[in-house]
């Protein structure tokens, strides 16, 4: 019986230690707190790099970069509930509507703006 009370003793691990959270937990915890958060930036960053990209090696001015911009954002906001596959149809007639402009680049850019757009609604949604 000693021994296996020495055992008990050596596994007994005491409050503070159990409660002592990891730098990994902490940041998954203050991760899962602030999702909507973090993916509402992240779409703010995509929308921001799209308009900086388009201005600065496109060369497009930046009215219609924004307004498209704002289409696309507009988009996704009243698009977020329908089916995957009219996402698909509504991304396809952005690239034959780009090509037809000479603009392919631009509407690929902006296409990314639209899928970060859906993906933020749909995942800020599922919480």
């Amino acid at each position: 019986m000693s021994e296996t009370e020495n055992q008990k003793k050596e596994e007994r691990i005491s409050i503070k230690e159990r409660r002592k959270k990891s730098p990994g937990k902490v940041l998954r915890s203050m991760a899962e707190e602030n999702k909507s958060m973090l993916l509402l930036f992240c779409a703010i960053i995509t929308v921001l790099l799209v308009i900086l990209i388009s201005m600065i090696t496109l060369q497009i001015p930046a009215a219609p970069v924004c307004a498209i911009a704002l289409i696309e954002a507009a988009l996704a906001v009243c698009l977020h509930d329908v089916p995957i596959w009219l996402h698909l149809l509504v991304i396809v007639a952005q690239m034959i509507a780009g090509s037809l402009c000479g603009v392919t680049v631009f509407m690929v850019l902006s296409a990314a703006i639209y899928v970060a757009g859906i993906l933020t609604l749909r995942f800020v949604r599922m919480e």
